[in-house]
């Protein structure tokens, strides 16, 4: 190896004049050196394996990190998804109130001839394909539907006949039409009744679907 080197640095003293040190004397200080320039690419190689690791880590942080927030954006994209359900099944039980109501009140607002006559319309449309038909009546009603009937059936000219009795277990406006084939029962009341519990019945589809 060969190199200059300041004496005085190394710790020699020597007088004036030209002087040469023997090879043994001077082996110290080339070890020495080869150790620091060993010593120096031993720290480099420490240094850039400390920055892959230091950048390594970084990373999987930043990944677990990213990770955890996507969950939670998941985990609070779930709960709003159970409360928007929850809200959703509560105006859909309100809105079922709401429309039973208003159907209720607009019943209301027809008389009981009325309503029987649309009853038995309704009926007699269910048994358009008959030629002859009975219509039974509550026993307040059989006159005012004895004098209406013929109107009624002048919409359903393949019906030749319609017999109206009385019926006692029948009260305002329930009416039935038997036939040869069959019976339509009208009743107001309970046709509410049956609208009211599929319209409940519906409103918990949605919520239990999502459980």
């Amino acid at each position: 190896m060969a190199g200059y080197y300041r004496l005085n640095d190394l710790g020699f003293r020597l007088g004036s004049g030209a002087h040469v040190l023997k090879r043994g004397s001077f082996e110290p200080v080339e070890a020495g050196e080869a150790l620091v320039v060993a010593a120096e690419a031993r720290a480099s190689e420490i240094v850039a394996s400390a920055e892959t690791a230091f950048e390594a880590e970084k990373r999987r942080g930043y990944d677990e990190g990213f990770a955890a927030a996507r969950l939670e954006a998941v985990e609070r994209l779930l709960g709003e998804s159970e409360t928007l359900d929850r809200t959703l099944a509560g105006l859909e039980g309100a809105l079922s109130d709401i429309v039973v109501a208003a159907v209720r009140r607009l019943i209301d607002d027809f008389d009981d001839r009325a309503k029987a006559e649309t009853l038995v319309r309704t009926a007699l449309r269910q048994m358009r394909r008959e030629k002859k038909a009975e219509l039974r009546v509550s026993p307040p009603q059989f006159a005012t539907l004895k004098e209406a009937v013929d109107a009624i059936v002048a919409d359903f000219p393949e019906i030749k006949l319609v017999d109206v009795v009385e019926d006692e277990t029948l009260t305002p406006p329930q009416i039935v039409v038997e036939t040869a084939v069959g019976r339509v029962e009208g009743d107001m009341g309970r046709g509410l009744a049956d609208l009211e519990r599929a319209l409940r019945a519906a409103a918990t589809i949605v919520p239990e679907a999502a459980q």
